[in-house]
């Protein structure tokens, strides 16, 4: 690293920042024992495996293995540098910090702060006299000052060079504010406004720092725009060629700060919102969100100004899977709806369709029909899957090619999902929907990649009499051991626990989780049978027992381990434990029950599923109702 900071300094961060604080921004934590637990914002999962130890100021994935500190999360969640995430939390903390000598780092902070002088200028400017025609439209479209102070917003004036002039007398660079998109460059060398009468909105990364700025043209600025109107700067024309009219909203350039595709209007201050409420309406325009957030609803993000992207959807998974978004009634937004599901699935979200009146937006919709008219859309709103496969359904009297074509192209959009569980019961749909078998779309959908081709033809067109049946299938063999790692990561830690620790040996022999041991079960099975006969057998001997730690021969299990937990057991066997040293073991053996449970019901559920299918084929709808009781339970 480039940047050194003094270890005192970084030590004084850390004593100053609660974790716990830090990380329930970007995910939804619950107290449990000495420890938060919550969904692991860095990889899919829907039981939390995700666990941070206040005290220590330090969490840890049982599900993924990362793990580290405020410093590193920052870092992991925001792509931060590691001085970057430093900055912050001193700041945060009110920590001095000395000077910073990595040229990047000092570069992105050069960059936050030209966009900050940036943010401060349009705001001065909406609030004096050049602002007033900008203040005016606002009232129009009904938002209150609180939430234009809230987010910040602006106004660029007409004139060409205000934001060069302010920027100079802050002795910007002029170069860097134009590497952000804020002001451009003359042939002569000079610099010119690239944003002019419009109403200013900063966007901000995930923490709140302005990257980048929309800005929406005034209406009264767009008849002002002709082809006998060629732009100007200080008297000067740029350009001969007439100029056609402006676009209604510009956003900056990407830069070093700035992504379009990855960052979300808004999310810097709905998160808290979305994290509490488990969902985020997204919106396409600025305004639109405004008026949500204005009419109660603070967990409204918006795109900015291009087609939404998988990249903006797994930055809103970090706080929810559950996605709502507001689509025109008309015929284009039924292709984005379209388009938005195969999206929802690369980002492992679920989405849900709000689908508006044709010829309203989220702003009109409200403004004109009520908080309460709004709240029965979102409570009518359509889940995307069911959407997408009702609008890609053959017609009826479709051929058998149309219709397993269909099926096929359906299949191809669920490619990506990792869920095995959810990805069953939507291709259960797409049978139902296409009219093909589902056992023939399941037998494709289990060949490896490079034989789907004679799979489709033989499952779908039906199977010649001389076709042999594969029985080789490597892809579910890789998928089943995707999904069995985080289990067997369980296992072997409760190994661990129970050959140093006899209470937790008897602890996992008393929750029952043993026989449901992939790998370790036999092993398990003799180390309990060990303590088991080391522990006193009369009164005399359970008193004892209280003063003297029981014993067994770990030796002969491990030559039996991998080298790594064999040298982990040696170290900590019989060797004194302080009291944080418990507490970790107890979270630990916490945790990695809690996993395995996990995985007990969830092959309860795949059971009881398979179960309720057969009963179904067969006609039996007392074997239906009863299962599906029980898979509620």
């Amino acid at each position: 690293m480039a940047e050194r900071i003094p270890e005192a300094i970084l030590a004084e961060i850390r004593a100053r920042t609660n974790i716990v604080e830090i990380i329930s921004g970007y995910v939804a934590l619950s107290k449990s024992g000495r420890n938060h637990m919550g969904l692991c914002p860095f990889h899919g999962e829907k039981t939390p495996s995700f666990s941070v130890n206040e005290e220590r100021g330090f969490f840890h994935c049982f599900g993924c293995n990362v793990s580290g500190n405020a410093f590193t999360f920052l870092s992991k969640i925001d792509g931060l540098t590691f001085p970057e995430a430093v900055r912050y939390l001193a700041q945060r903390a009110g920590v001095a910090l000395p000077d910073s000598r990595d040229p990047q780092a000092q570069e992105r902070a050069r960059l936050y702060r030209l966009n900050e002088m940036a943010a401060v200028y349009f705001q001065r400017c909406l609030a004096g006299n050049a602002g007033a025609s900008a203040r005016q439209y606002l009232k129009e479209r009904g938002l209150q000052p609180d939430i234009v102070t809230q987010f910040r917003l602006g106004f660029a004036p007409p004139r060409s060079g205000g934001l060069v002039r302010f920027l100079s007398d802050q002795r910007a660079d002029l170069s860097h504010a134009a590497s952000l998109g804020l002001i451009g460059k003359q042939d002569s060398g000079g610099y010119y406004d690239k944003f002019r009468y419009r109403l200013m909105f900063p966007i901000t990364d995930v923490v709140g720092r302005p990257v980048g700025f929309g800005g929406r043209i005034l209406p009264q600025a767009e008849h002002r725009h002709s082809a006998q109107n060629p732009p100007r700067v200080n008297g000067q024309i740029l350009s001969n060629r007439p100029t056609r009219p402006p676009p209604k909203y510009i956003n900056s350039s990407d830069s070093l700060l700035y992504k379009k595709g990855t960052l979300l209007y808004g999310l810097a201050q709905a998160k808290t919102t979305i994290q509490s409420c488990s969902r985020v309406l997204v919106v396409e325009g600025y305004v639109d969100l405004l008026a949500l957030v204005q009419h109660g609803h603070a967990e409204a993000v918006a795109v900015l100004g291009t087609a939404l992207t998988a990249e903006q959807l797994k930055l809103v998974r970090r706080f929810t899977r559950e996605v709502y978004f507001f689509f025109d009634g008309d015929e284009a937004g039924l292709r984005a709806a379209s388009r938005s599901f195969p999206l929802c699935v690369e980002a492992e979200v679920r989405g849900w369709g709000v689908f508006l009146p044709e010829g309203e937006d989220p702003d009109s919709f409200v403004r004109t029909h009520g908080l309460a008219a709004l709240d029965e859309l979102i409570t009518q709103a359509e889940p995307l899957e069911d959407f997408y496969f009702r609008r890609h359904t053959p017609p009826a009297g479709a051929s058998a090619f149309e219709r397993s074509q269909a099926a096929r192209e359906a299949m191809a959009v669920l490619k990506p999902m990792k869920d095995i569980v959810a990805r069953g019961a939507l291709l259960s749909q797409i049978a139902q929907r296409f009219g093909v078998p589902e056992e023939d779309l399941r037998r494709v959908d289990s060949a490896p990649e490079e034989s789907q081709a004679s799979s489709h033809r033989q499952s779908l067109y039906g199977r010649s009499s001389d076709a042999t049946p594969r029985t080789s299938r490597p892809q579910p063999q890789r998928r089943e051991a995707r999904e069995t790692a985080p289990q067997r990561t369980a296992e072997t830690e409760l190994m661990f626990l129970m050959l140093i620790d006899h209470t937790l040996a008897l602890r996992v022999a008393a929750e029952d989780v043993i026989p449901a041991f992939q790998q370790w079960g036999s092993l398990a099975a003799e180390i309990l049978a060990a303590w088991q006969t080391s522990e006193p057998q009369n009164e005399q001997g359970q008193q004892n027992q209280r003063n003297q730690r029981n014993r067994i021969d770990i030796g002969v299990f491990l030559e039996r381990l991998p080298k790594g937990l064999a040298d982990r057991v040696s170290r900590a066997y019989g060797q004194e434990v302080s009291d944080e040293e418990s507490a970790q073991r107890e979270q630990l053996f916490s945790d990695c029950l809690r996993r395995i449970q996990a995985t007990q019901r969830k092959s309860a559920r795949e059971r009881l599923q398979q179960e309720i299918r057969e009963a179904e084929q067969k006609g039996d709808e007392a074997g239906v109702r009863l299962r599906l009781q029980q898979l509620q339970n």
